[in-house]
């Protein structure tokens, strides 16, 4: 049976699934999640990680490790792994990533020559950034690959799963970028109408509000460090050790009314400047995060009403929205879209898979889909 395949290459995570012309299937890593981090680390002696477990060790070593290379897709940013004296371009981490991912399929699709693949990419992305991502596939081996847009990847999961048309604004928070779209279906047949977002806002600069505004002046408050200590070389691993625990904590509030961010000091293994053991303890509430994140919240909103403004449309036009994206598992974030937008929310369909599972829809071009030519970006 010949089968299909679409990749979601993502900022911070990315999935890859197949279709064999009935089903769809997300194939898990060897951790069985659904979901790999974009992320690379190289220790000293010359072996690669890519996945989870680059991701769990880039805190404890920032310098070995590479990650959020998708923000620089298209541009000439080298990104540097100064520990093992490395400089990789952002294609050549991408074509990493795809790889691992590839690998995942069994050996018959993988070699399969007829199996087509479907790379999903923002609608914001310029020329530039869509040829370094096909570059990228290239690099990784991969063959006959077409690229088309996440949004439009996600009305596809959602047509499928409610197996009817409609006009839906697509909110695709992801790790370091909001991508806003609107898409009609129309008798299968999806157009993707308008679209905007805002390039650095994600989960990342969720945590990062975090970390400025809850991490810092509790580590300046409890431990001897210079004032500008999250700039200090010094406490670079620090740092980075404590927006992953962060992150940790954060996931953990979408069940949660109260969490922790904890770090032990075996974890830290830094001192202040008196030499005492620093650790992270701190208590943090839901309240306290829905008030940090408001602002960026409040501009998500801005953003989505320009894409509707760009369309000629009013909120009462739309179905649903398609929350898309980690971040979206959040209720209260998904709830305060939805209110102040004014239009229902869906989730029909997994905001960390859908846009893969459409991708690879899209590849096995079944009949019951059909994407206006105009809406898509392909190269084979």
């Amino acid at each position: 049976m010949k089968n299909f395949v679409g990749i979601d290459l993502g900022t911070t995570n990315s999935a890859i699934c197949s279709y064999d012309g009935s089903e769809t299937r997300i194939w898990k890593s060897p951790e069985q999640n659904d979901v790999t981090p974009s992320a690379i680390y190289i220790d000293r002696r010359g072996n690669k990680y890519v996945g989870k477990r680059a991701y769990d060790s880039a805190p404890h070593s920032p310098d070995n490790s590479a990650m959020l290379f998708k923000r620089v897709m298209g541009t000439s940013t080298p990104i540097q792994l100064s520990a093992v004296n490395l400089t990789k371009t952002p294609e050549e981490c991408s074509a990493e990533v795809l790889k691992v991912l590839f690998g995942y399929l069994p050996e018959e699709i993988r070699n399969d020559p007829d199996t087509g693949t479907v790379i999903t990419v923002p609608a914001a992305f310029n020329q530039m950034q869509k040829d370094a991502t096909m570059q990228a596939a290239s690099m990784a081996g991969i063959g006959k690959v077409a690229l088309m847009q996440e949004p439009v990847a996600a009305v596809m999961s959602v047509m499928r799963a409610r197996n009817t048309d409609g006009m839906f604004l697509i909110y695709d928070l992801g790790g370091g970028t909001l991508d806003i779209a609107i898409a009609e279906s129309i008798g299968g047949r999806v157009n993707l109408l308008a679209h905007g977002g805002i390039a650095m806002c994600g989960g990342r600069d969720f945590d990062r509000v975090l970390v400025d505004n809850v991490v810092r002046p509790w580590l300046l408050e409890k431990f001897d460090l210079p004032e500008d200590f999250s700039v200090n070389p010094s406490y670079k691993s620090l740092i980075r050790l404590a927006t992953w625990a962060t992150e940790r904590a954060k996931i953990e509030l979408s069940a949660r009314e109260e969490v922790v961010i904890s770090l032990s000091e075996t974890e830290t293994r830094v001192r202040d400047l008196s030499g005492d053991e620093i650790y992270l303890d701190i208590q943090l509430k839901r309240e306290t995060y829905d008030n940090l994140i408001a602002e960026r919240v409040a501009e998500s909103v801005n953003s989505a009403r320009e894409a509707l403004n760009k369309a000629g449309l009013s909120p009462h036009d739309l179905e649903r929205i398609v929350f898309v994206g980690g971040p979206t598992n959040y209720k209260p974030l998904r709830d305060k879209v939805a209110y102040e937008l004014g239009i229902p929310g869906n989730t029909d369909v997994n905001p960390m898979t859908a846009v893969a599972e459409g991708a690879s829809l899209f590849a096995g071009g079944c009949s019951k889909f059909c994407v206006s030519e105009l809406q898509i970006n392909m190269s084979v």
